[in-house]
């Protein structure tokens, strides 16, 4: 059944610009133009905002993932099957949590940072906002403790935190193995399957980085004492 923008807005509670604008990003099908003034649209629409407003009211995801989510949607997955990727990758970025966003005044205010400090980090890709979408720049409570407790100390030690850009070149090296790890495993599989093995793959994942960095760190120092002590 199709109906008038108006309709729309009344059922879902949002302005007809911002279901506009949800058209205009890919978010909600055309809509259906009788003339230059009047247009009609799906009924479903009133639900695929819903599931737009609670992914970005309670999520914070950008909206080439909520594009994402909803096209596993449309082929037939619940909402909570759809987004249960991204609630892997992401984490739990929720405002049942406390993880509430904030813009660059916001940020500098809570870290310490200068705005010279701020861009130097993001330059050597140390800091990534967790959102950064065409223009939009919103930082969760990971990057305020991030660059508040990790970046700003280094740099309060004189240190240059370009010297760290190892981590991030490295890093993608990791990145890519394990994405390709992940093609090779889901290669062939369902809808279903594909979200069931990339999600428990991601969480392993994080584990592995964490756990073999720390060993590989402990043996090295573990080594270096040895050899300190055989002096």
């Amino acid at each position: 059944m199709e109906i008038k923008i108006g309709e729309i807005a009344k059922r879902s509670g949002v302005p007809p610009s911002t279901i506009r604008y949800y058209v205009r990003q890919g978010l909600l099908p055309e809509p259906t133009k009788v003339n230059k003034s009047m247009a009609y649209y799906d009924e479903r629409c009133v639900e695929r905002i819903q599931a737009i407003r609670h992914l970005q009211e309670t999520k914070y995801f950008p909206l080439s993932v909520i594009r994402n989510i909803l096209r596993r949607m449309d082929e037939g997955l619940s909402l909570e099957e759809a987004e249960a990727i991204e609630d892997a990758v992401f984490g739990a970025s929720s405002s049942e949590t406390g993880n509430v966003m904030v813009e660059k005044s916001g940020f500098l205010e809570q870290t310490g940072l200068t705005d010279e400090q701020l861009q130097l980090a993001q330059k050597t890709g140390l800091l990534m906002p967790y959102m950064q979408e065409k223009g939009k720049v919103l930082y969760d409570q990971e990057d305020i403790r991030f660059a508040r407790d990790i970046l700003k100390r280094i740099m309060d030690f004189g240190l240059d935190i370009r010297k760290l850009d190892f981590y991030v070149r490295l890093g993608n090296e990791i990145i890519d193995h394990e994405i390709r790890l992940r093609r090779d495993a889901v290669h062939g599989t369902s809808a279903k399957e594909n979200i069931r093995i990339t999600t428990e793959i991601a969480r392993v994942a994080e584990f592995l980085r964490g756990y073999i960095l720390k060993r590989l760190f402990q043996r090295r120092i573990q080594s270096a004492i040895q050899k300190s002590l055989q002096k």
